[in-house]
């Protein structure tokens, strides 16, 4: 549905790395908002050993029909080697919050 809003969720290993994707992805017109927040401790397996790293979950808010391009866009420029990415579609969105998002070009 080329009028719904997306939202896709990631992490990265510092505030400064957040800030600068998220920021970017606004700027290249690809995301209407991005959202950093943490730091959060997150607990996983990697290469067969469980870690623990702090991190900081970036969201996007985009046009549902921008979620392909957003996606490459953040895997070129992410720092992992397999980057959480993780997408949604808004089950509502107010419509005047629909019209903005869907209005960034």
């Amino acid at each position: 549905m080329t009028d719904a809003v997306g939202i896709a969720w990631t992490t990265l290993p510092s505030r400064e790395e957040a800030d600068r994707l998220a920021g970017d992805a606004v700027a290249a017109g690809l995301a209407a908002c991005a959202q950093v927040e943490g730091p959060l401790r997150s607990h996983y397996t990697w290469e067969g050993r469980v870690q623990a790293e702090d991190e900081y979950r970036l969201t996007f808010k985009f046009a549902a029909a921008k979620a392909r391009d957003l996606e490459t866009w953040v895997h070129a420029r992410h720092p992992y080697a397999v980057p959480q990415w993780l997408v949604v579609q808004a089950d509502h969105a107010s419509p005047g919050y629909r019209a903005w998002v869907l209005g960034i070009r």
